[in-house]
C-alpha cells in the first residue's frame, strides 16, 4: 500500500470486505505492505479499514487482507504476494484476501481468475475472486468457512454476477 493512495475507492472496497468479514465474527487483520513514506499514519489507514495491525494476532476467528500494491504475482516482492504465501498464511488464518491488479491488459481476465484460482486448488486450499475494478482473491483451506463469507457478501446485496469461483478439483 502506498500512502499516495491512501483512502481511495479501492480502500472503500477494502473497508466493505472487511466489515462483513466482521459481521459473520472475523476479527481482521492487515499486512499493508507498505510502500512510500507513511511518516507514521499507518494508524489512520487502520482506523479507516476497521482492522487490526499483524502484531495484534488472536485466537479468535481472524482473517488476513494482504495489500500490494499490484497484486498476486509469480514471484514475491514488495508489490506482489504470490500463491505460495498465500497458502503459508492460511496456516495462521482463517481467511485470506488479498487485493489483485495483476492482470493481463487487454488480456480475458476471467481466464486469468481460472488460472490462479487452479493455482491456488494446487495448494490444497480453496477461494473465489471478486471481480470488478478492484480485483480480490479469497481463500481458505476450509470450504464451509469460504461458503460463509461468500454468503455473507451475497446477503450484503453484492450481486452474484461478481463472484468468480471454479468447481473444486
Amino acid at each position: 500500500m502506498n500512502p499516495q493512495y491512501f483512502g481511495d475507492s479501492f480502500d472503500i472496497v477494502k473497508r466493505f470486505f472487511i466489515e462483513n468479514l466482521n459481521a459473520v465474527g472475523y476479527r481482521v487483520h492487515v499486512d499493508p505492505m507498505l510502500t512510500g513514506e507513511w511518516n507514521g499514519m499507518e494508524h489512520c489507514f487502520y482506523r479507516f479499514l476497521k482492522a487490526y495491525p499483524l502484531s495484534e494476532q488472536s485466537s479468535t476467528k481472524s482473517a488476513l487482507l494482504l495489500d500490494p500494491d499490484t497484486g498476486i504475482g509469480k514471484k514475491k516482492s514488495k508489490k506482489h504476494v504470490t500463491m505460495k504465501y498465500i497458502a503459508e498464511q492460511l496456516l495462521k488464518y482463517d481467511v485470506v484476501f488479498s487485493f489483485d491488479q495483476s492482470f493481463t491488459r487487454g488480456g480475458n481476465p476471467v481466464v486469468e481468475i481460472t488460472e490462479k484460482l487452479r493455482s491456488l486448488q494446487e495448494t490444497g486450499n480453496h477461494g473465489f475472486y471478486y471481480d470488478s475494478h478492484a480485483r480480490f482473491l479469497f481463500a481458505s483451506k476450509s470450504p464451509k468457512k469460504l461458503g460463509e463469507v461468500e454468503k455473507q457478501l451475497l446477503a450484503s446485496g453484492l450481486p452474484a454476477s461478481r463472484i468468480v469461483k471454479i468447481r473444486s478439483a
